[in-house]
């Protein structure tokens, strides 16, 4: 009777292992989780690979997916080309994607934290009227914006 429950307990101990996803070692595979996370909006997923501001950004993201159709926001991401480089704990991956729309060129940062490889948020320009603005929080980028349309 013994030996039925020590089977039973290594038997749901060892599934209950399998079912944990692993958190991949290299940065190419860290990156290719996360976007398909990204792809199927399982941001929760995709947010165990992301730095803390990239789960901030996942965050802004999955509250703009919510208000789309799912259907419209699901896609096949395929990276056709991949390549990082950097040194230390900081690696930039250039890559070309193509999904069921376009294809075209990306860019992602790397971070590794506490000896994992995280995906940080996009650093991202945004063009208004020909000047450049770097990481305007949204609230500000909003006001900036209502400014405008009040002054036309």
């Amino acid at each position: 009777m013994k030996f039925s429950y020590l089977f039973l307990f290594l038997s749901v101990t060892l599934a209950a292992c399998k079912n944990e996803p692993a958190h991949p070692e290299k940065p190419e595979d860290v990156l290719k989780q996360y976007q398909a996370g990204i792809d199927k909006n399982d941001f929760e997923t995709a947010g165990e690979l992301s730095t803390p501001a990239g789960r901030q950004w996942l965050a802004e993201l999955a509250k703009i997916i919510a208000s789309e159709q799912a259907d419209s926001t699901m896609l096949d991401t395929r990276f056709l080309s991949l390549q990082c480089e950097g040194e230390g704990d900081t690696l930039l991956c250039h890559c070309v994607l193509q999904d069921q729309y376009e294809k075209y060129p990306a860019e992602y940062r790397l971070i590794r934290l506490d000896g994992r490889w995280l995906v940080d948020a996009p650093q991202e320009e945004i063009i208004i009227e020909n000047d450049v603005i770097d990481a305007v929080p949204d609230s500000l980028l909003d006001q900036m914006m209502e400014n405008e349309m009040q002054e036309q």
